[in-house]
């Protein structure tokens, strides 16, 4: 779901001594294949910038072959925040959706202990009030959270408390388990507060796995398969 977004990281000056060179930016790209049921209905495809004490990212889901014939399924998102002591904190979230049947554009602005969501629809009253959620979260950071290549020791360590403009979510995961060089993580998708009582029904816990290969010093995720209200789906690393 995703386009590359650039940040600007002033060079630091101690002393009399003259100002550092730039810090380069780390940038990484991913892309996964979306399936569900076993055959390829998308691709999840993003960009991670980080550069100092700063981060963004940018993504996008999308349809492709006979599925993008029978639908014009759409999401694309960005946020932009700050990393501090490994903790990332968004600054905004923008996020624009298209399911074919209803359309959707949301921004979320984080100040101080303030948190604001401009959307165009009304809120429901089963949704969460936004300044009740501070510290979790956007949608967008907990995907590149989940996702991200990691050292061994930090494998099955996420934790990701979630929070979409109305909703409350949680990652958590835990193992690992080692099988030859690749690491299998057992993880949970829980719904916690802002769901109908009808959203409830359809399901609160959905579980996942999360496959990772050693790529050079670190541990490729490669695979993620979820159990989805609509059955089983997988993102597939390309």
């Amino acid at each position: 779901m995703i386009k590359t977004l650039r940040q600007v990281i002033r060079a630091c000056v101690t002393g009399v001594a003259l100002c550092a060179a730039p810090l380069a930016a780390e940038t990484t790209d991913y892309l996964f294949d979306v399936q569900l049921l076993g055959l390829k209905a998308g691709e999840l495809k993003y960009s991670v910038i980080k550069k100092g004490g700063q981060y963004s990212a940018a993504g996008k889901l999308y349809p492709t072959g006979v599925v993008a014939q029978m639908t014009t399924f759409q999401f694309d998102v960005s946020v932009s925040g700050d990393i501090k002591a490994g903790r990332y904190s968004p600054r905004k979230y923008y996020e624009q959706s298209d399911t074919g049947k209803r359309q959707e554009e949301k921004t979320i602005t984080y100040s101080g202990s303030k948190i604001r969501v401009k959307s165009p629809k009304l809120p429901k009253p089963h949704w969460l009030n936004p300044n009740t959620q501070l510290g979790k979260v956007d949608p967008m950071t907990a995907i590149f959270l989940t996702l991200e290549d990691r050292p061994e020791s930090e494998l099955c360590t996420q934790n990701i408390d979630i929070f979409d403009g109305a909703r409350n979510v949680k990652i958590t995961m835990k193992g690992p388990k080692k099988s030859g060089n690749s690491y299998q993580c057992d993880g949970t998708y829980k719904r916690i507060a802002g769901f109908s009582e009808s959203e409830l029904k359809d399901g609160v816990n959905f579980p996942f796995t999360m496959t990772y290969s050693k790529q050079g010093d670190k541990f490729r995720a490669e695979r993620f398969d979820v159990q989805s209200i609509r059955g089983r789906a997988a993102f597939v690393r390309r």
